[in-house]
């Protein structure tokens, strides 16, 4: 009789997935996996704050920053969710758009989304000022937030668009309207910002920064440890992997999570069923497809 394997190492609700043959544990362990941590959850809850706050005649806004690879376009989908859930609670809540800015992001382009994602042309921006048309849409749809991935793409923009652009934001996250913007970017997004001094005055500021040997790391391994579908317990908050990760990923989330997934596929491949050092030197190169 094939004994079961202990699976206490695993949450609950993905243990079922660990019984599962090879290829579909793989299949699984390359899935994209959100996990909640400290920093994340923080800006989570402010922008959720934000959200509920009443109007103000200047709306609070926020920027989130980060180098690539952290892991903002994954919150960004994230803070969508939130907001989505918020509203769902509450029919009464304000309604929200979101996109992300182009990378070559021409003023007109940039009038042409917020139109793409309102369902209806917003009519052209002029000096500033907002379109009728914008106007009472915002009002009948009751908007309350505008949140936009991508932002530093702003920087590609000629200094005449950027202008616009920002002046557009100024002006939207203003009276009458006074709608709430989250942006979210890499670094140099506080740059683009910082191109209105009066739109700058507007946005608290949160980093996402590189992860480093302490327990907040070691509690995101762990957090992420659990949900994968290997058999044994792999203790990937051990002093010696936690270096061997940081020191191969240069602490970017999307590195050390590309160690951890192809590590994992290594120890089913290998018939380890843990991710030990050799699995995650192994991981430097994309394990092979499973027949």
């Amino acid at each position: 009789m094939k004994v079961k394997p202990n699976l206490e190492h695993i949450a609950p609700s993905h243990r079922k997935t660990a019984l599962l043959d090879d290829k579909q544990r793989i299949v699984s362990i390359y899935t994209d996996r959100w996990i909640n941590y400290p920093e994340v959850n923080s800006i989570r809850s402010v922008v959720r704050a934000v959200y509920e706050m009443p109007r103000n005649i200047q709306a609070q806004c926020i920027l989130v920053s980060g180098h690539s690879g952290m892991g903002k376009t994954s919150l960004f989908t994230r803070i969508e969710s939130d907001i989505e859930t918020l509203r769902k609670r509450d029919q009464s809540h304000g309604g929200c758009i979101s996109f992300s800015m182009p990378a070559d992001p021409t003023f007109s382009g940039f009038e042409d989304i917020v139109g793409e994602v309102l369902g209806v042309p917003i009519g052209k921006i002029r000096n500033g000022v907002i379109p009728k048309t914008f106007s009472r849409l915002a009002h009948l749809r009751n908007l309350r937030m505008i949140v936009i991935d991508e932002v530093h793409n702003l920087l590609n923009a000629s200094r005449m668009d950027q202008r616009k652009s920002l002046a557009l934001l100024r002006a939207i996250s203003g009276p009458p309207l006074s709608l709430s913007i989250v942006a979210l970017g890499i670094d140099d997004a506080e740059f683009a910002i910082r191109g209105d001094d009066q739109l700058d005055r507007r946005f608290q500021i949160y980093n996402l920064p590189h992860w480093k040997e302490d327990e907040k790391f070691r509690s995101f391994l762990a957090a992420y440890e659990s949900i994968l579908p290997l058999r044994r317990p792999s203790e990937l908050s051990r002093k010696d992997k936690v270096k061997s990760l940081l020191g191969s990923s240069g602490g970017i989330t999307g590195n050390i999570v590309k160690r951890i997934t192809r590590g994992a596929v290594w120890a089913i491949l290998d018939r380890k069923e843990a991710i030990d050092l050799e699995c995650l030197e192994k991981a430097a190169d994309i394990p092979p497809y499973i027949e």
